[in-house]
């Protein structure tokens, strides 16, 4: 033991002289030096204490990320090949989001073209005297084939009828538990809007409770599947992505949902320490593959209470679809994956069929 000891020498001699042994080199660190690292060290950790609230509340929330998705669909009729959806989510206008926020994605949104937009829920918050504001900055959204809209349970909480109505008339069609056929060149297809029933869960919460309050929502989806034929594909807009949990019988290809804002905080090796879902970590975010269908779940515009964003970015998510015997087949992942990059593909069988 004592052959390891080292006695540090006078300051300026650079020698270290071992208990039983010749000198050896080493480098002393004076007491300046020492105060200088020190302080240093507690002038950054004190920055990084300003700086972290700051980016947090004041810079993350109003950084807008564009999530490119794309989409492999078994039986997508060839019309559809390279359709586009902007999906949009989570306004949240109120106390924490301004006029300017939604305007600012209505710009990106734009730039994108899409042949589509939907929006999956929770405009306002805390009151429905937002929605209209809200509409307001919406009427600028252009896409080929129409503006649809759900509405979430924030929405719900509120007026469902006003939010509903002021959305209405900014020229956006608001699909209450109602279905809506597009024709895209010869075919078409289905857009199946489920309004949210205004009952949320979280990771303790039973899920039997969960889908008995759902029972009208799933029941109101049983009559919008009726009568598609086979061939058409349908898309499920619907805000809470627990709901995908309860499917009825019949084929959905895709769903597409909001409502859990990827946590708006994710730490590393834990995720999101809250989210609003039965399911955990499940339905935190991007592309996921639920029982019956695949789903997309937009971490948000906007944001609530606590009003911070840390590793999860506000959102605007572009999805194209693909017909599974396309040359980009060969370039997908596999179905399920993750959808955490700037683009990415995946494949489902849309031929499937979805259970509860």
């Amino acid at each position: 033991m004592r052959n390891n000891l080292l006695r540090v020498g006078k300051r300026g001699d650079g020698v270290g002289e071992t208990a039983n042994g010749p000198p050896t080199e080493r480098r002393v660190v004076s007491r300046r030096i020492f105060l200088r690292l020190g302080c240093g060290t507690l002038l950054s950790g004190a920055a990084a204490s300003v700086l972290a609230p700051v980016y947090a509340t004041r810079l993350e929330p109003r950084w807008l990320e564009v999530t490119r998705q794309d989409i492999l669909l078994s039986g997508l009729p060839e019309a559809l090949d390279g359709f586009t959806i902007v999906q949009l989510s989570d306004f949240h206008l109120g106390p924490h989001v301004s006029a300017e926020d939604v305007r600012r994605s209505m710009r990106i949104t734009n730039a994108l073209e899409a042949d589509l937009v939907v929006l999956t829920g929770d405009f306002v918050y805390r009151s429905a005297s937002y929605s209209a504001p809200c509409a307001r900055e919406l009427t600028s959204l252009q896409s080929r084939y129409g503006i649809y809209a759900v509405l979430g349970n924030h929405d719900v909480w509120t007026a469902p009828d006003e939010v509903a109505a002021s959305l209405t008339e900014a020229g956006i069609v608001v699909l209450r538990n109602e279905r809506q056929s597009l024709e895209v060149g010869g075919t078409r297809l289905w857009l199946l809007g489920i309004e949210d029933a205004g009952y949320t869960a979280f990771l303790n919460s039973s899920f039997g409770d969960l889908r008995a309050m759902w029972q009208k929502e799933a029941a109101a989806l049983v009559r919008l599947l009726k009568g598609i034929p086979d061939a058409e594909p349908r898309l499920l807009l619907v805000h809470n992505p627990d709901f995908t949990e309860m499917l009825p019988e019949g084929r959905i290809d895709l769903s597409l949902c909001g409502h859990t804002h990827g946590g708006q905080v994710r730490l590393p090796f834990i995720g999101a320490p809250v989210l609003p879902s039965c399911f955990g970590q499940k339905y935190a975010r991007g592309l996921v593959q639920g029982p019956g269908t695949l789903v997309y779940v937009n971490r948000g515009i906007g944001l609530i209470s606590p009003p911070v964003r840390l590793n999860c970015r506000p959102e605007i998510t572009i999805l194209s679809l693909w017909r599974s015997t396309s040359p980009l087949s060969k370039q997908s992942s596999p179905s399920g994956s993750p959808a955490h990059t700037d683009r990415n593909r995946t494949a489902i069988n849309g031929g499937s069929d979805a259970h509860p």
